[in-house]
């Protein structure tokens, strides 16, 4: 993504209504899908970014963060925070991952598969370094038509049609367990703003990411609340983005 906006995820990360709607719902899968008993879950935050989400991750098991950028990892490491399991951070490319097959019994990649142009080669790396049933717990943006100036920005290669994400997990081994569309309620919302972000002429990278008034913030906040605790009952027809939880089939 372009340099700037990583320190606009370090500032908002923690407080801005986006962030904490979708650390809310990946904590939910987690809480549902990594298997239980015996030892904390070993975890991969894959595309970590600056620290936020993989803080949290650390309150269920040992987590290692990789992500190539290395002003994204300075930001990550300067996080003061205690957390209940160890958490370190590896510089490392999504394609070839220096870590070992089979070692792992969750991987998050929270809006991380559609910055790599290979995202074929990454989901096989995920996948291998899951162990046998291991879960892996992703989110992407939906539906290309909602292409933007904030994609360009955080230098996006594609949205997802729901169909090719399968065929892309599948093909790289995953059984899909689960699958939705999210933040369905601000969809129209969304889709307006894009849309007028996207007229010709207007040719600036700049994302949409924007800390919103503190009320606005609280209930945009609650709206995604909502509907991760929803999705616990029901799967959403649309969305603008997608979630879903893959099991990894067999070591690679």
């Amino acid at each position: 993504m372009e340099p700037a906006e990583y320190a606009v995820m370090h500032e908002q990360e923690m407080v801005h209504w986006w962030f904490r709607g979708r650390r809310a719902l990946i904590e939910r899968l987690l809480a549902r899908h990594l298997p239980g008993g015996g030892e904390p879950p070993r975890l991969l935050d894959f595309g970590c970014g600056t620290g936020g989400n993989a803080v949290g991750y650390a309150g269920v098991g040992p987590v290692v963060g990789i992500e190539p950028d290395r002003e994204a990892l300075r930001f990550a490491a300067g996080r003061a925070a205690t957390t209940r399991y160890r958490l370190d951070y590896c510089r490392a490319v999504g394609t070839a991952l220096p870590l070992r097959s089979a070692s792992f019994d969750g991987v998050v990649a929270s809006d991380v598969l559609e910055h790599i142009a290979d995202d074929a080669a990454a989901a096989r790396e995920i996948a291998r370094v899951l162990r046998p049933g291991g879960v892996f717990i992703f989110s992407v943006p939906a539906h290309p038509w909602l292409w933007s100036a904030h994609d360009v920005a955080l230098w996006h290669q594609r949205r997802y049609r729901r169909g090719e994400l399968v065929r892309l997990l599948v093909g790289a081994g995953f059984r899909i367990r689960w699958l939705s569309y999210w933040n369905s309620v601000l969809l129209p919302v969304v889709a307006a703003r894009r849309v007028i972000a996207s007229r010709p002429g207007d040719k600036a990278a700049v994302s949409d990411t924007v800390l919103p008034a503190p009320w606005v913030n609280r209930v945009l906040t609650d709206i995604l609340r909502a509907e991760s605790w929803a999705l616990e009952r029901i799967r959403f027809p649309f969305g603008v983005s997608l979630v879903g939880v893959g099991v990894a089939q067999s070591s690679h």
